[in-house]
């Protein structure tokens, strides 16, 4: 059962159908120098022309398995980098049609090493891709797989999460995947409702970023001094205990949540508008009232400067989260067989007051969560400093913000 045929794949080095899908467990992507493939695909060294090679034939192979792909194919097809993204190296090939029905798919090359299991993270984009939540799924390699690509789409920027349409549509694909995926029985001793991951993967970072070596662990030079100038992790894992045990609510809604709604995470069709999420990687069973706190820290952006600096100003203001709650807990309703229309038979005050009671107990939930996000992406960003470095994206400055703006939201909000 996926994903430990994942791991039988690996021990027989063969070719294996896992997920209804090819799994090439000898077959790598090779980057020699990522940043040297260019936005418009041209090869402009040995060093491109190594690397595209090497992603193009991995493509082909798990594509047109277990048939051979047309000879002139390859030398036709077209590569460019797709940027938004900080944990992976994603690459879009252009060039498929008309012998496929798409013209354009993606490669993701896993990055954040130890950090994601890949074989259960997979196995999960699997289903949700079948459930038509997630993007085509085409096949897995040795480090990374294929996706489907999204034509005719872009994704969103800091700004973007601001617009009151966007806001309302993002709330309501939230809800749809809340309540629309269910996991699948060979995937529930991996997304167990009655275990959310938040706790058990916060613990588990807490205890990697506190062994990382003070002297020796930080793969970039100079970042050990900043480290031990910038962080105080004692103090992150006493405010850890206190905002599990006596802040977050023991009775909060659970669901498989996305956990990482960043705008480059959310794209949107060009010419209808429609939202879709994407890269749930971090997907898993988890506090609904979480994965909407994350994404309101995540209108402070961060992630899309190599500086790693979040903007709080941008940190949406009551009326906007009473927007985007109101319009979570109007679509989940609705999902539910419920609504909030007036049936003819005078309920519809009281249905608005009922609705009015659970936004207002959902958005203290949510701002208790706010703080817990603080904690989670500050762990993570210390951790992957120590495993990628801070040339490309100053993990520790983003650490640093997220640790600070913890303290600050804690005497704001009066917990």
């Amino acid at each position: 059962m996926p994903p430990k045929d994942f791991i039988q794949a690996r021990k027989s080095n063969t070719v294996t159908l896992v997920d209804e899908r090819p799994y090439f467990p000898q077959l790598s992507v090779t980057l020699k120098d990522s940043s040297t493939i260019s936005s418009e695909g041209q090869n402009s060294n040995s060093h491109l022309a190594h690397s595209s090679s090497s992603i193009i034939t991995t493509a082909l192979a798990i594509i047109f398995h277990p048939s051979e792909p047309p000879n002139d194919l390859a030398q036709n097809l077209k590569i460019k980098t797709v940027t938004g993204g900080i944990t992976n190296a994603l690459y879009c090939i252009t060039g498929f049609s008309p012998i496929q029905p798409y013209d354009s798919v993606l490669i993701r090359v896993f990055g954040a090493e130890g950090m994601i299991d890949r074989d259960i993270e997979t196995s999960t984009f699997a289903h949700l891709a079948s459930s038509g939540i997630a993007p085509h799924y085409f096949g897995r390699f040795a480090n990374g797989r294929i996706e489907g690509y999204l034509e005719n789409c872009s994704n969103l920027v800091v700004m973007d999460l601001q617009k009151r349409t966007n806001m309302e549509a993002i709330a309501k694909q939230m809800a749809h995947l809340h309540q629309g995926f269910k996991v699948p029985p060979e995937l529930q001793e991996y997304h167990n409702h009655s275990k959310p991951g938040l706790w058990t993967q916060l613990h588990a970072w807490m205890k990697q970023a506190s062994a990382i070596d003070p002297d020796l662990g930080y793969k970039s030079k100079g970042d050990a001094e900043r480290a031990a100038r910038l962080l105080n992790l004692t103090f992150v894992e006493q405010q850890l205990k206190w905002v599990e045990e006596e802040v977050v609510p023991k009775d909060s809604r659970v669901a498989f949540c996305h956990n990482d709604l960043l705008p480059a995470n959310i794209m949107k069709y060009n010419d209808t508008g429609i939202i879709r999420l994407i890269d749930f990687e971090y997907g898993g069973i988890n506090f609904v009232g979480f994965d909407i706190a994350n994404h309101f820290n995540e209108f402070a952006g961060g992630p899309e400067k190599k500086s790693g600096d979040p903007d709080y100003s941008l940190f949406p203001d009551a009326s906007e989260q009473k927007l985007f709650i109101t319009s979570y807990v109007r679509e989940s309703q609705l999902l539910a067989g419920g609504g909030d229309n007036d049936d003819g038979n005078g309920g519809g005050d009281s249905d608005s007051d009922s609705q009015d009671q659970e936004v207002a107990k959902f958005s203290k939930e949510i701002n208790a969560f706010v703080l817990a996000n603080h904690l989670y992406w500050g762990l993570w960003a210390v951790i992957q400093a120590a495993i990628e470095g801070t040339e490309e994206f100053d993990y520790l400055a983003y650490a640093w913000h997220r640790f600070n703006r913890y303290t600050e939201d804690k005497q704001e909000l009066e917990f």
